[in-house]
């Protein structure tokens, strides 16, 4: 199932946990479309979402990226 196109994706891994055979990698992506962000948690309330033959867990964690402009100052 197809849920847009993807702007970027960031990587990362969690500390290794005694006990777990794995540690947790989690991956940001950043959709060009703000319409993508419902497709890709549709796929997840189908339980669909495997990458690679694992199964991920899809979470929404904004809908905007922001940038700071600082103003320009009066004289």
């Amino acid at each position: 199932m197809k849920c847009g196109l993807v702007k970027s994706v960031r990587v990362r891994k969690g500390h290794t946990i005694p006990g777990k055979p794995k540690e947790n990698i989690y991956a940001v992506v950043e959709f060009l479309h703000p319409n993508s962000v419902p497709r890709s948690l549709r796929v997840a309330s189908k339980k669909k979402a495997i990458i690679d033959g694992l199964r991920v867990r899809i979470y929404r964690a904004g809908t905007k990226s922001m940038m700071f402009i600082r103003p320009k100052r009066r004289v």
